[in-house]
């Protein structure tokens, strides 16, 4: 009888066999990915880090056992210098990107060491700043530095040691003298990249070239590269990662932060990172290297493919993948601004299915050269908007910008990087002015498609006419009825008397927002009619706004005067914040995500006479902010300060008091 696990030519089947159009797929995959990883090496990039990555993830998914996914650094060397064999490989590590797969990666761990009657590790993690640079060995004899070694492939890198010797953080000497390998990593600072090397490149990449550059002009800059050390072989007094960089930095060498603590501790700092402290990093970062702080526990959790299974690169999230050009549209907005959107085949980032990308402007898709069929690295920017990052493979003929608005048909205007629609009449316009007016008011029941029809129909040309509209108007809508219709009216109407700077930003004048708006009331301009008899020179004047500024700002409030009219006459007034108020002096800021609208609970506080501040300072009474007992950025530093933290229920519970005491 014949196995049934065995296919033609005794080839057996099941397991981690391929479909041969996924094969196909994973070998072109591999193949791409190579190439990429050999001109990374030679510091010749050929695509992004975040293209790589989305890659190799793509690989990993299709075949997550590849061997190109177990590689290590690189085995091309390329240039003059010689190969020098590691005295202890130099591993890479593998990644998790969430708070859940760190928990699975702690709990595997946590499961195997309890198997041999070991202690967890869980509530004891070293954490120290994944650095973007090129990875180096330093080995000191006798107390002396004798060889900087690349990482190359983990086995054999270059020895580039004349080079290394000029940098920034490697000591020439240091007081022990037994044999030692250190490891760290070679970065360019972004001071000393901005004062000391040309622009053009990313600092990982300028830092890797110079590093490995025989080049006089080049190795006059190495003095301006920077060396950080992070792990120490020869020492094996020391039984934690703790204790190893205690030590480096008692031999006098510059560390990254690290910290030590429980796996909570480590999900806090990683919050923190992604929302503050990368931002105000003078070198670059794409993570933070999690770590059993117990050497003993790292020998007993052993390696999995050739890499430690005691820790892990917590990478900071930025969803972004692959995909290929479907359509390159040209979108007027409310501005009147032609923004270039790229439809894609569909992709999922951070949860969400995406088939279209922005493009930014016209500038940029010149810059890219993007064209339909390219295929193209797309992110979701503070996991929220699409953007086109870069084109990693070329196939279609670059897109050209349309002299004409797709909508109306009138001649574009060019005005820097941008094109714009000057017709006042143009659909997308009128469609984007009352979207705008929507949104600042925080009417929710009125969606984009809605407004569409509204305007399609000819039953809105502007915020004013929404007030004259009636059930019927709406419950003729496709995808309407009498219900939604008196949803949305009646939503629209509860929502005035509307406050003085909400009604001001939902004008939608450009450049013209909320915080704008709140600077001119609080100078004073708390009466629409002086506003608008306000010259440019009054409202220059006024701190954080200036000449440019105030001239957009008349220049917009004069053309929209007949407007703002016609909104006075349909009773539309909006009301100054009380001065006398019961909140009255108190200042507020909102952040996170709440269970009503932020501006909703802006508009509560500001008609109670409060006063919106957009960040914390000595100045904030309150912080409303998601929970009290969070850790973020904004959190920490308002109980520095002094800032009493608020729930939202806790807000609510203030202005409902203020509206009795009122």
């Amino acid at each position: 009888m014949a196995d049934p696990r065995t296919g033609p030519e005794g080839h057996v089947g099941g397991g981690l066999d391929l479909p041969s159009e996924q094969r196909r797929k994973v070998e072109e995959l591999a193949e791409r990915l190579a190439l990429y990883r050999a001109k990374y090496y030679a510091g010749e990039p050929l695509v992004s880090d975040a293209a790589y990555d989305a890659l190799e993830d793509e690989l990993r998914g299709l075949d997550p056992t590849h061997p190109i996914l177990g590689l290590v650094g690189t085995s091309t060397l390329i240039g003059p210098w010689q190969e020098a064999r590691h005295e202890i490989p130099m591993g890479s590590l593998n990644k998790v990107v969430s708070v859940e797969e760190l928990r699975e990666w702690l709990g595997r761990c946590d499961e195997l060491l309890s198997k041999q009657g070991a202690p967890p590790i869980d509530a004891e993690l070293f954490v120290t700043e994944k650095l973007d640079g090129l990875s180096v060995e330093l080995i000191y004899r006798d107390g002396r530095f004798v060889d900087g070694i690349t990482r190359g492939d983990g086995e054999i890198g270059e020895r580039i040691t004349p080079n290394v010797a000029l940098m920034r953080g490697v000591r020439a000497s240091i007081p022990d003298t037994r044999p030692l390998s250190v490891r760290g990593e070679i970065l360019l600072r972004l001071t000393d990249a901005r004062e000391h090397f040309p622009p053009g490149r990313t600092p990982r990449n300028t830092a890797a070239g110079h590093a490995r550059s025989i080049n006089r002009e080049f190795r006059q800059r190495l003095p301006f590269l920077s060396v950080l050390v992070y792990d120490l072989m020869g020492a094996p007094e020391v039984a934690t990662e703790h204790g190893r960089l205690e030590l480096l930095r008692q031999l006098g060498f510059s560390t990254p932060l690290a910290y030590l603590g429980s796996v909570d501790e480590v999900i806090a700092w990683h919050q923190r990172y992604s929302e503050e402290l990368r931002d105000n990093s003078d070198y670059e970062i794409d993570g933070l290297v999690v770590r059993a702080n117990r050497v003993d526990a790292q020998a007993q959790l052993g390696e999995v493919n050739h890499r430690p299974r005691a820790a892990v690169a917590f990478k900071f999230a930025s969803p972004s993948k692959v995909s290929r050009v479907l359509e390159i549209r040209w979108d007027t907005g409310a501005s009147g601004r032609v923004t270039p959107v790229a439809v894609v085949e569909p992709v999922v980032l951070a949860g969400a299915t995406v088939q279209r990308a922005s493009l930014h402007n016209a500038s940029l898709v010149r810059e890219l050269g993007i064209g339909v069929g390219d295929e193209v690295l797309i992110s979701r920017r503070n996991d929220v908007i699409p953007y086109v990052e870069e084109v990693v493979v070329k196939h279609g003929e670059p897109a050209v910008a349309p002299s004409t608005c797709g909508r109306c048909a009138q001649p574009l205007q060019v005005e820097g990087e941008y094109l714009l629609c000057r017709n006042p009449g143009c659909p997308g316009l009128v469609e984007g002015r009352i979207r705008n007016w929507i949104d600042a008011i925080g009417a929710l029941e009125w969606g984009d498609k809605l407004v569409e029809q509204l305007v399609e129909r000819g039953l809105a040309h502007e915020p004013r006419d929404l007030y004259a509209l009636n059930v019927d108007n709406i419950a003729g809508l496709e995808r309407q009825g009498k219900k939604s219709a008196e949803n949305a009216l009646r939503e629209l109407r509860a929502r005035l008397p509307l406050p003085l700077p909400v009604f001001l930003a939902a004008l939608g004048i450009e450049g013209f927002g909320l915080q704008t708006a709140r600077l001119l009331i609080g100078a004073g301009y708390r009466d629409l009619d002086r506003l608008l008899k306000a010259s440019e020179a009054e409202i220059g004047a006024i701190h954080g706004l200036g000449g440019i500024k105030a001239a957009s700002i008349v220049r917009g409030l004069r053309t929209r005067a007949d407007e703002i009219q016609r909104l006075l006459d349909a009773g539309i007034h909006p009301v100054a914040p009380a001065e006398a108020g019961p909140l009255a002096g108190k200042t507020f800021c909102i952040t996170g995500t709440h269970r009503r609208p932020r501006k909703e609970l802006a508009a509560l506080i500001e008609q109670r006479g409060g006063r919106l501040l957009s960040s914390v300072t000595q100045a904030l009474d309150y912080l409303v902010i998601a929970d009290p007992a969070s850790t973020s950025s904004k959190a920490v530093k308002a109980r520095q300060v002094g800032t009493k933290l608020l729930s939202e229920a806790e807000l609510m519970t203030l202005l409902g008091g203020a509206r009795a005491q009122g």
